[in-house]
């Protein structure tokens, strides 16, 4: 879901300078693993959604 908000909207895009250059994230990155097991990580979910 790529949707925003029409008040996000304009601070979403930010024009750049001619010569600035646009920071990209490296094709290799990963995330950091959150070493939780797959049953902690359903519990919290389900503790969050009710």
């Amino acid at each position: 879901m790529n949707t925003t908000s029409i008040a996000a909207a304009p601070a979403a895009t930010k024009p750049r300078e001619r010569g600035e250059v646009v920071a990209r994230p490296d094709t290799n990155w990963k995330p950091y693993p959150c070493l939780l097991t797959r049953r902690e990580l359903k519990a919290i979910i389900a503790k969050q959604l009710g």
